[in-house]
């Protein structure tokens, strides 16, 4: 493996996603998060995480570790890769994008997967919507309109909004430009050899 120096990369350029596998590592997945400023992404390995601890990897056994994982890379400020189910399951997709749906409501924000069959329902459930962004544009507008006019109590589409809600839509703006940002850039990939 040749070093990055000698291949003109600055220090710290390669990042890092932890996938934690092991009862061990899953009690420390808070300092794992945390470990170093490379790290961007944290996961949980469910078949080898359940081995681990002896139970079966379906989404009610893995619920729990799923969501630790995830407040602990939200705390760290990392995106938690995954979904509720195990990557065992792909070749039914719409079974799939159902979990992939419910685990981006858990908070997971994008995953990998073992099949490029699945790839596009990962693109389309942890992507965003042209919709999506439409709604959250006019809401964020409405929102600044009504404090703008003095309005406490701030309605939108017969809802009740308030700053959470509101920081939840800017944020899935900012996802969607990130989005739209990585689609025109050109992907650099680094060749090492094992």
């Amino acid at each position: 493996m040749g070093s990055k120096r000698a291949r003109g990369l600055p220090a710290g350029h390669t990042r890092l996603v932890a996938l934690v596998e092991t009862a061990d590592a899953y009690f420390r997945a808070r300092q794992i998060a945390k470990a170093t400023p490379r790290l961007v992404a944290m996961s949980l390995g469910a078949e080898d995480f359940a081995l681990s601890v002896g139970m079966e990897p379906i989404a009610e056994t893995l619920q729990a570790p799923k969501q630790t994982l995830i407040i602990a890379a939200r705390a760290a400020g990392i995106m938690p890769l995954g979904f509720t189910g195990t990557v065992a399951d792909f070749r039914d997709t719409e079974a799939f994008r159902d979990v992939v749906r419910r685990s981006r409501k858990f908070g997971f924000a994008a995953a990998s997967c073992i099949h490029p069959s699945v790839v596009h329902v990962l693109n389309e459930e942890y992507g965003v919507a042209p919709e999506a962004a439409d709604r959250a544009r006019r809401m964020i507008a409405a929102y600044e309109e009504a404090i703008a006019q003095g309005i406490g109590a701030v309605t939108f589409e017969g809802k009740m909004i308030d700053v959470p809600v509101v920081e939840r839509a800017k944020a899935l703006l900012a996802q969607a430009e990130r989005f739209a940002a990585r689609r025109t850039k050109p992907t650099r990939l680094l060749k090492t050899k094992v």
